[in-house]
């Protein structure tokens, strides 16, 4: 197998179901400069983008913790812990047989001093689309997806399937009930995801969207791939801590 299969199947048993890759130049025509990576990474040929689509990653990851007893009180961010440590434990090994110079990236680690956008490099490599929810859809996982990591890798890799190519999700879709379901209004179809009135709401309800965003919960895409309810919970809550320390940081400051 080449090293994009080797990758995709390093992957694929703890639940790393979505990859794709996409030349540099593809990614950073979607970008201002300062998200561009050549002048970070200049040894960059193509990114190998890396996700979740479903909850069997979730699942791989509630194992991995229920093992540990103490893994959640140990960390900070346990789900992104674990992430750092597959990536590395699966994909590091073959790279290195490989002798590529690559750098692996995780959308959460800011203080690495690479400033990507993940969600264009997931555009570039038409993995999947923007929507009017604030997250990004895939035409079988709906919005029940996420990114996980990248590879910055010397190598000029063969493109991969793109499932989202063409796909056109919001204004093919006749229902619409996420723009129903939002408590405030914060879902709409011209003007798309208003963030600044969700975080408000969410800041002075805390225990409305406690369990789930109601408009993604609601989607017409990729129902049956929902994560599980503790895994929405999870990521709910964590969303809500960040909007709180991010208000208290402006206040403080102010």
């Amino acid at each position: 197998m080449g090293l994009l299969q080797d990758i995709t199947a390093a992957l694929a048993p703890v639940g790393l179901n979505l990859i794709g890759t996409t030349p540099r130049s593809d990614y950073e025509a979607l970008v201002p400069p300062q998200y561009h990576i050549k002048q970070q990474f200049p040894e960059t040929e193509t990114v190998v983008v890396i996700g979740n689509g479903g909850g069997e990653f979730w699942t791989h990851f509630r194992e991995y913790a229920e093992a540990r007893p103490d893994y959640l009180q140990q960390h900070e961010h346990p789900l992104d812990d674990y992430t750092v440590e597959v990536i590395r434990a699966r994909l590091t090994p073959l790279l290195d047989t490989a002798r590529a110079q690559y750098r692996l990236i995780y959308p959460f680690q800011f203080f690495s001093g690479l400033t990507v956008s993940f969600m264009h490099l997931a555009q570039a490599a038409r993995l999947s689309v923007p929507s009017i929810l604030g997250v990004q859809i895939h035409p079988r996982y709906g919005p029940w997806i996420a990114w996980r990591a990248a590879v910055l890798i010397d190598r000029d890799l063969p493109a991969l399937a793109t499932p989202a190519q063409g796909f056109d999700p919001c204004s093919t879709c006749v229902e619409r009930p996420c723009i129903a379901a939002c408590p405030t209004q914060a879902v709409n179809a011209a003007r798309g995801w208003d963030l600044l009135a969700c975080t408000q709401h969410r800041l002075r309800v805390p225990t409305d969207c406690a369990e789930c965003c109601h408009a993604r919960y609601i989607c017409v895409y990729g129902r049956e791939h929902r994560y599980p309810e503790d895994a929405l919970a999870y990521h709910q809550r964590f969303s809500l801590a960040t909007a709180q320390a991010y208000f208290r940081k402006s206040e403080g400051a102010n």
